[in-house]
């Protein structure tokens, strides 16, 4: 489970995972370390994806796309 919320009035990222989520993300970000790719895109199944969950873990919406971009 990985998932990511705006709040406190658009001024605050709440990032929630689990050990899988943990994974994914630190996955993700050494695929930017590496120079595999200039960025890569996190999407939820209702984005086509399957790496961030639709529902943070107390069933709020969640951010369906996170673009993390090295540069």
């Amino acid at each position: 489970m990985l998932s990511f919320q705006i709040t406190n009035s658009s001024r605050t990222i709440q990032v929630d995972f689990d050990d899988d989520g943990l994974s994914e993300l630190i996955a993700a970000l050494e695929e930017l370390r590496v120079g595999n790719a200039g960025h890569v895109h996190l999407r939820s199944p209702s984005a086509g994806g399957s790496v961030l969950g639709d529902k943070t873990p107390w069933g709020e919406t969640a951010v369906s796309e996170v673009i993390l971009t090295l540069g």
